[in-house]
């Protein structure tokens, strides 16, 4: 495993996730985590007042190749469940934030992946309806080559 003094930022990174909400934004490896940012919006919510969001304590990122898992260690604007974060509208945007343990600094596939959703009945036919499922993001390809330093 490689490790980089530096933090560098990926933008416009390749992945296929279940759905195009929320999107996958930009990627921060630094030496002590990896910061994943999206972008979720409102506007095909099922809710009148826009719903909620909320991500699971247990999500992770995986690599690819060698099947090692980066868990989850901190977040910014977005709830753990079992709390929810509402919104207000159908016209609204929260923008988070996922910490995780740091990857390796070097070339590589990772999938973000949210363990099955375990909410009620109700919760789980909304989530099934607005999303398609879980948070899930697949094959997101990380290329050394195209990140530029920030520290």
């Amino acid at each position: 495993m490689k490790k980089s003094p530096k933090s560098y930022l990926f933008s416009n990174v390749p992945n296929e996730g279940r759905s195009d909400n929320p999107k996958l934004l930009r990627i921060t490896i630094t030496p002590t985590h990896t910061k994943v940012d999206f972008g979720y919006s409102t506007f095909k919510s099922i809710y009148t007042n826009g719903g909620w969001i909320q991500i699971s304590p247990e999500t992770y990122i995986l690599s690819l190749g060698n099947k090692q898992k980066f868990k989850l260690i901190n977040t910014k604007g977005i709830s753990l469940s079992p709390n929810k974060h509402y919104f207000e509208s159908l016209r609204d945007w929260q923008y988070y934030s996922l910490y995780f343990e740091a990857i390796p600094f070097e070339d590589g596939q990772y999938n973000i992946i949210e363990p099955e959703f375990m909410g009620d009945k109700e919760e789980l036919e909304a989530v099934n309806h607005v999303s398609g499922g879980n948070f899930d993001f697949y094959n997101i390809e990380i290329e050394v080559r195209k990140g530029m330093q920030i520290m």
